[in-house]
């Protein structure tokens, strides 16, 4: 199933948002960053375009090509670096 990282408004309820995600099908698979307002959720793409209209939380839902609401979330990925010589 697909990774979407869920951005929160400010002063979310994080319990009844989780709870929404489940309803819906999802499953809340990283929730490290909630302080910062972001969760990473697995659901299915129809699930996940649909997630911001079951909860006044939810800012945005963002994957690789599907971003649903006012600001563009980055999709969940790995990130690498490495060394430059100067």
């Amino acid at each position: 199933m697909p990774k979407y990282i869920v951005s929160l408004e400010s002063g979310a309820d994080y319990e009844t948002t989780k709870k929404t995600i489940e309803e819906q099908g999802g499953t809340v698979v990283d929730d490290t960053t909630k302080i910062l307002g972001m969760i990473t959720v697995e659901m299915s793409d129809e699930s996940a375009s649909s997630l911001k209209s079951f909860s006044s939380d939810i800012i945005s839902v963002g994957r690789t090509v599907l971003t649903v609401g006012l600001f563009v979330s980055e999709p969940d990925q790995v990130v690498t670096t490495q060394d430059t010589l100067l």
